[in-house]
């Protein structure tokens, strides 16, 4: 398969929506939970759920990379990230931080969750 690769900041953008997205997430379920007697540690699982999972969202498109029209998608089919491969590549980037990120600068502009999960993020025309 042949695509365009994403560029870096493409990339960043749509991690830093994400994360805006994220926040805005825990927050919503910190004042639900507040208003209805739940555990407040739900905010926390809703924040790392939604990390986790963006990517694996309808045509491996997270909030921010539908934004900047950009998709992950599998390397070897060419089919938009699943849920299982969205996990994996983003509890890289979760754990490993700017380790992980250091890869993106290589010539497959592929992090090491990337990698680990056989997934590349290109852009859509």
């Amino acid at each position: 398969m042949s695509f365009q690769l994403a560029s870096i900041g493409d990339r960043f953008t749509a991690q830093f929506i994400d994360g805006l997205v994220a926040l805005a997430v825990g927050v919503a379920m910190y004042l639900g939970a507040g208003a209805v007697n739940l555990p407040l540690e739900l905010a926390f699982l809703a924040w790392f759920l939604y990390l986790l999972f963006c990517d694996g969202l309808p045509g491996g498109q997270s909030i921010g990379k539908k934004f900047t029209k950009i998709a992950v998608v599998n390397v070897e089919t060419g089919q938009p990230c699943n849920y299982m491969q969205s996990c994996v590549r983003n509890i890289c980037l979760i754990i490993l931080g700017l380790i992980d990120c250091a890869f993106i600068v290589g010539k497959q502009r592929r992090r090491l969750g990337d990698f680990l999960a056989k997934t590349r993020v290109v852009r859509l025309s």
